[in-house]
């Protein structure tokens, strides 16, 4: 028997080895592995900080005001903020003047309003004014002011600054050119601000951890909310814009 030689030999089987190969089922490919979602970014505590002091201006001062009236207290607000003659957080210019008692820049502060509890719908909606203003969103309601006051009251500062306009029930100012804003330092003097009560405010936002999450009651159970009284904004003495006599008979002032 006569042997062929092994190069023949072997590419005789490769020959019937390559159609069984092409029979076989192909690979299988798996896909890449999939990257797990990236974290979360951890809220910035700052800002955690001025939009909680921002929804409560707003609320308490003008949580029954229309919107344009809410939007505008925040403007003033961050108006004050990017001054260079006011505190430089949104909580400093919020409480700015709170350790005087009768000098504080924006009455909810001082007058006890901070007792009551407002209701859910006026803070989600004091909320939503303070993030779209935050994020550079709302709209310029009253440029430039940096004060503003309720109608029903006289500051003498307000002949010193130049009005903006009326919104709801307050009126707003701006500096007049070369003039300076009630409540605002001293050009060229250095200013040590107060520190926010952080305690208050964490207190007081506490009350609010359900919001959105259903109607919850309306007054605190546990504290009292005193009598409304007339209070003038930056701590200026009261001018009703109605007779003495009227309001010692419980008339109520337009």
């Amino acid at each position: 028997m006569i042997r062929p030689p092994l190069p023949l030999l072997r590419s005789a089987v490769l020959g019937a080895l390559l159609p069984l190969a092409a029979r076989a089922e192909p690979a299988l490919i798996l896909p890449p592995p999939v990257s797990p979602p990236p974290a979360a970014a951890a809220p910035d505590p700052a800002h955690e900080d001025a939009m909680r002091c921002l929804t409560l201006a707003v609320a308490y001062e003008a949580g029954n005001q229309p919107l344009a009236g809410q939007e505008a207290v925040a403007e003033v607000v961050l108006n004050r903020l990017a001054h260079p003659a006011f505190p430089k957080s949104v909580c400093g210019v919020v409480w700015q003047g709170w350790r005087r008692g009768a000098g504080c820049q924006f009455t909810f502060v001082c007058d006890g309003a901070l007792l009551r509890r407002l209701d859910d719908r006026t803070i989600r909606a004091a909320q939503a004014v303070a993030q779209a203003a935050l994020g550079g969103d709302a709209p310029r309601r009253v440029a430039g002011a940096l004060n503003y006051h309720a109608a029903y009251v006289q500051p003498a500062w307000a002949a010193t600054l130049d009005p903006v306009g009326r919104i709801g029930a307050h009126l707003f100012y701006r500096p007049q050119p070369g003039g300076r804003a009630e409540g605002a330092a001293t050009a060229g003097q250095p200013v040590l601000w107060e520190a926010p009560d952080h305690d208050l405010i964490a207190r007081v936002w506490a009350r609010y951890r359900g919001v959105g999450e259903g109607p919850s009651a309306a007054v605190l159970q546990s504290e009292a909310a005193p009598p409304p009284r007339p209070f003038a904004p930056w701590g200026l003495p009261v001018a009703l814009s109605c007779p003495s006599a009227q309001r010692r008979a419980g008339g109520a002032c337009p």
